[in-house]
C-alpha cells in the first residue's frame, strides 16, 4: 500500500500519570464530580503533588478511605469515601511499567481526513502505525448507526457487516480512508506489545460510559484511544446488544468458515480480546490502521 496517502495534522496531548508528598487540607477547587483514576493502600503510597498530577484524584484504602485531589503542591481530602470500583494501583514501581505508562504519555495525537466525504477523524501514532482514535463514519448502502449513541451524544460511528468493512468500497476494497486499511494479524499483535500485553486492554478504554464492575479497573484511556462501549447488532435481531460493556471491532482476518477474527473490549475484564466466532453478518465497528 502506498504509505501516507491520508493528510496527518499532528495535536498536541497530554496524560496524567501517577507516580509521596505532603498532605494539606480544604481544597480550593471543586472536585466533587472527579472520579478516583487509582488507588492506593496508604497516604505513603501517592505520588508526589507536583504540576504533572495537578487535579489528579487517587482513590486511599487507608481507613476510613478517602478519595484524595492533588490541588496546588498538596493532598487534600475529599471527605469519606464509599467507593468499591477496581482501580490500577498507583505505584507501579517497576522498570518496565514505569517506561511503559512514560511512553503512553508520549503519545502522539493527529488528525487524518477521510478526501471521500470530508469528515475529519482523531488518531493515534502508536510505533510504526497510525490507528483511528475513533470509530469510522463512512457510510456505505448496508451500514447501520445506534439511537442509543445519538442519545447519550457518544460518537460511536457506524456498524458494518465482515463483507461491507472488507469489501464495501466503491472499488471492492476495504471501507477503511484511502491509504489505511483494517487491522492485519500483524497490526493486531503490533498494538498489544505497544500497551504492554492482552491484560493492559483498559488503558484503551473511553473514561466514561463503560457499566461499572468490581472485577475490572476503569477505563484510563492512556493513550487517546478512546473506546466507547458501542455494543453490536446482531442481524438476527432488531436492536443494539452489549450496549455500556462491550465494543468490538472487525479485523481483516477471516477462517474461511463466515467467521472473523475480532478485537474486543468488555467491562467485566481489563482484556483486549482477539476472538473467533462472531458471524460475518453481525454489525460491528471499524478501527482502520495506516503505516507511517
Amino acid at each position: 500500500m502506498k504509505k501516507n496517502t491520508y493528510l496527518l495534522f499532528p495535536v498536541a496531548l497530554s496524560f496524567l500519570l501517577a507516580c509521596s508528598a505532603d498532605v494539606g487540607y480544604a481544597p480550593d477547587k471543586d472536585y466533587s464530580g472527579t472520579s478516583p483514576s487509582y488507588n492506593a493502600d496508604e497516604l505513603g503510597d501517592l505520588p508526589d503533588c507536583d504540576s504533572k498530577h495537578e487535579g489528579l484524584v487517587v482513590h486511599v484504602n487507608y481507613y476510613p478511605s478517602h478519595d484524595y485531589a492533588c490541588s496546588e503542591g498538596y493532598w487534600v481530602a475529599l471527605g469519606q469515601s464509599t467507593t468499591d470500583k477496581k482501580l490500577p494501583d498507583v505505584h507501579e514501581t517497576s522498570d518496565e511499567a514505569v517506561a511503559l505508562h512514560e511512553k503512553f504519555k508520549n503519545v502522539e495525537s493527529v488528525q487524518i481526513l477521510d478526501t471521500r466525504d470530508n469528515k475529519v477523524y482523531k488518531a493515534i501514532v502508536l510505533g510504526d502505525l497510525v490507528w483511528m482514535a475513533e470509530n469510522l463514519d463512512y457510510e456505505t448502502r448496508y451500514s447501520r448507526t445506534n439511537p442509543q449513541c445519538d442519545d447519550l451524544g457518544i460518537k460511536c460511528g457506524r456498524y458494518y457487516m465482515w463483507d461491507d468493512a472488507a469489501y464495501g468500497n466503491d472499488d471492492y476494497s476495504s471501507v477503511c480512508l484511502p491509504g489505511m486499511r483494517l487491522p492485519t494479524e500483524e497490526d493486531v499483535d503490533k498494538l498489544v506489545e505497544f500497551i504492554g500485553g492482552v491484560s493492559n486492554g483498559y488503558v484503551l478504554k473511553s473514561k466514561s460510559y463503560w457499566e461499572e464492575s468490581e472485577d475490572a479497573p476503569l477505563g484510563t484511556d492512556e493513550l487517546g484511544f478512546n473506546a466507547y462501549p458501542a455494543g453490536y447488532k446482531s442481524s438476527s435481531r432488531n436492536y443494539f446488544e452489549y450496549f455500556g460493556t462491550e465494543t468490538v471491532f472487525w479485523t481483516d482476518i477471516s477462517n474461511g468458515y463466515h467467521s472473523s477474527l475480532t478485537l474486543s473490549l468488555y467491562s467485566h475484564n481489563s482484556i483486549l480480546g482477539t476472538n473467533w466466532g462472531p458471524n460475518w453478518d453481525n454489525y460491528m465497528n471499524v478501527r482502520c490502521v495506516g503505516d507511517l
